[in-house]
């Protein structure tokens, strides 16, 4: 009985809050904060997290100073980008420079303008490899849509016509081109019909460049080509009055 009294006056003596501990320091802290003015408080918080707000700073500071340097290295690229460019005169060095910038806007300038120039002497196998790196290195539609029109004439012109069939329809089809490029690709297209007899499909593809408000000058060439095919001509024709189709008609050779 006794011990069992002692067990607990201890216990007791050990819940009270013994004189100088931390706990009894933190709550004179507390009321003595409580009771300063606002001087005071703003002393006794920063004494408190001065470490924190030391650290807070700091990470502002690196920050701000990492966009800065981040703007300032990006601007300095383009610059010197823009400078190389400018000194790669002959065609070595323009393909020197597009090789050591594949992956940005100017870097594709420079493959088509190489891509174009090999268009332009024939050497269309050389005109693909530049045009698809071209095409590779664009972001712009502007320019992308141009390599991709390049790209498949190149291919049509070294006697690839099946992948650049397929080209030119995937230009047609893209909403995202300008008009006047989805327009030129329909037109190139309805040449290898008006080649392979198809002059259902030809005026098909004339009918949706017509449909265009953007298209340039490929509604005048639409209408010059099918004043100049007799049988596309008299299918114009039928399919504005009768709506017959171009096997049922009968083409009259000019005297």
């Amino acid at each position: 009985m006794s011990g069992g009294f002692k067990f607990s006056m201890a216990e007791k003596r050990k819940e009270q809050p013994q004189p100088g501990n931390k706990q009894d320091t933190y709550q004179k802290l507390d009321e003595a904060y409580a009771e300063s003015n606002l001087e005071d408080q703003l002393i006794v918080y920063w004494n408190r997290h001065k470490n924190q707000v030391l650290i807070g700073l700091l990470v502002a500071v690196v920050l701000v100073l990492g966009i800065q340097l981040s703007k300032w290295w990006s601007q300095k690229s383009v610059t010197d980008r823009g400078e190389a460019y400018a000194a790669a005169t002959d065609d070595s060095q323009k393909e020197a420079f597009a090789d050591n910038n594949s992956s940005s806007e100017l870097g594709g300038v420079a493959y088509l303008e190489l891509a174009d120039k090999a268009y332009s002497d024939g050497n269309f196998v050389n005109a693909i490899s530049l045009y698809e790196k071209a095409f590779k290195a664009f972001d712009l539609v502007t320019f992308k849509q141009r390599s991709h029109l390049g790209l498949a004439l190149s291919r049509l012109q070294s006697g690839n016509a099946t992948v650049a069939i397929k080209d030119l329809e995937s230009i047609s089809a893209k909403v995202d081109y300008p008009e006047v490029a989805r327009a030129e690709a329909l037109f190139h297209l309805s040449i290898l019909d008006w080649e392979n007899g198809s002059f259902e499909s030809m005026l098909q593809r004339h009918e949706q460049i017509e449909e265009f408000s953007n298209a340039g000058n490929w509604p005048r060439k639409v209408f010059e080509l099918q004043n100049s095919v007799p049988e596309l001509k008299m299918l114009v024709l039928a399919k504005a009055t009768d709506g017959l189709s171009v096997e049922n008609l009968q083409v009259i050779p000019a005297n």
